[in-house]
């Protein structure tokens, strides 16, 4: 972490680039084997995405702030800190679940309602509880991931996820078909899924075998200097990829308008898909809070300038070719998807969407690695507030396109103007910020 930025950069992005294609893969396998289950099974998973994603997105949001928090730890040579915070992101999870859990254990089913479960309220909720019991697990699998990529130990990052992978694709079809447990057998299977990757990662940590920091139960009695360290990027972090979520609630509303809750659902799978070919972005994004917090550690904004550069032309360059081969391929990913019979009709629908959002895919480039850059130079605020931004253009552009025109191509187009918006923006804030966290330390030449 402490030299040449690219080859960190390589050696970081490759296993944080395997463990997200194998979490991803863990959705997308998910809905496939749900596929076969029927329509209101494929709308069930659509409707909870939003906020099972706020979960993900909280525990991937306070692993950021722990990795970014334990980095510049490092790069300031304390060690013993840097274990001592590692340790302190663990209690915040506990402090998290704690409130969380409740709360959609009692109001899980009208949020549903809320968001348009309606006629499948029943068989969202049996997806639902076991994901709601396990919070704990979902948000405690992001930060431990979190902890190993701050210290440096990305392969062990990538081997919880891999492990956590391989649970879920062979316990998925003997959970849902096998034992007949049907959706809610793919909830379970998550849950334990998340619960292998959990004791994987505390082992790892609190044995300390091979591991640079070790987690001590003394270190986690509540320490507020440390958790605000932790918090000043993992909260505005969390904040961002909730905000997200919640504006997805809308989105999805717009499609139920326009089309039907059959649409959502490949909506949904959809985006799982373009998840998935964001994975060299977001990789990048996740070595740059590495890499990038521990050279702001050692004030090295010549460092740091390089990193963002390669990064940003690498993954901006791989999106755009493997949105191209999605594009060709579009129809033959479609078919996947929509094998089922009450599913075959909307292979063409599929098929235009995938081909009109692969548009959008090579502007999440600026938008992964730049909020990345921010979150190294603690400036998660302004990444936050980019994403808000963001996100309030494109809703304007949702609705317009939903209650104006009222055409199904009309929302897939809305979402590529203002996705296209949302990169600019935040390639724009990333360059600003760089230039003036270096100004401001005297270092103003080196960008």
């Amino acid at each position: 972490m402490l030299g040449d930025p690219r080859k960190a950069l390589v050696a970081f992005s490759i296993p944080i680039a395997v463990a997200l294609f194998v979490q991803q893969s863990n959705t997308l396998v998910d809905s496939f084997w749900v596929t076969s289950l029927g329509g209101d099974a494929m709308a069930a998973i659509g409707l909870l995405n939003p906020i099972y994603a706020v979960l993900v997105g909280a525990g991937n949001g306070l692993g950021i702030g722990a990795a970014a928090a334990i980095a510049r730890k490092i790069g300031a040579g304390n060690r013993e800190e840097a274990s001592r915070t590692a340790s302190q992101s663990i209690t915040l999870v506990l402090i998290v679940s704690a409130v969380t859990t409740p709360f959609l254990l009692i109001m899980g089913e009208p949020l549903l309602r809320l968001i348009g479960a309606g006629a499948t309220i029943d068989t969202s909720m049996q997806y639902a509880f076991p994901l709601f019991i396990s919070t704990v697990l979902v948000i405690m699998s992001g930060v431990m991931s979190g902890i190993l990529r701050g210290e440096g130990a990305i392969r062990r990052s990538m081997y919880i996820q891999i492990m956590a992978a391989a649970v879920n694709l062979i316990l998925d079809p003997i959970f849902i078909y096998n034992l007949g447990w049907g959706i809610a057998g793919a909830a379970w299977v998550t849950s334990m899924s998340m619960a292998v990757s959990v004791i994987m990662g505390l082992y790892w940590c609190m044995s300390g075998k091979g591991a640079y920091l070790r987690l001590k139960l003394r270190d986690m009695r509540f320490c507020a200097s440390r958790m605000r360290d932790i918090l000043s990027v993992g909260g505005p972090q969390s904040l961002e990829f909730a905000a997200m979520n919640v504006f997805n609630v809308g989105y999805n509303l717009c499609v139920i308008k326009v089309g039907s809750t059959d649409i959502m659902g490949l909506y949904t799978v959809s985006w799982r898909i373009l998840y998935m070919l964001m994975i060299p972005a977001q990789a990048m994004g996740g070595a740059i809070v590495s890499a990038c917090s521990a050279e702001f550690g050692m004030k090295r904004y010549d460092m740091i300038r390089n990193a963002y550069a390669y990064a940003l032309k690498t993954s901006v360059s791989m999106l755009a070719v493997l949105a191209l081969i999605t594009g060709v391929a579009a129809g033959y990913i479609s078919l996947v998807f929509t094998s089922g019979p009450d599913m075959q009709y909307l292979h063409d629908d599929m098929t235009l969407m995938l081909r009109i959002l692969v548009i959008l895919i090579p502007f999440f480039g600026p938008v992964y690695v730049g909020s990345a850059l921010l979150q190294a130079l603690n400036r998660s605020k302004v990444a936050l507030a980019s994403s808000v931004i963001r996100n309030t253009v494109l809703t304007i552009l949702f609705f317009s396109a939903a209650y104006v025109i009222g055409t199904v191509p009309s929302l897939w187009w809305a979402m590529v103007v203002g996705e296209i918006f949302g990169g600019a923006l935040m390639g724009y804030w990333a360059y600003v910020i760089l230039k003036d966290s270096a100004k401001k330390d005297g270092r103003s030449a080196l960008i």
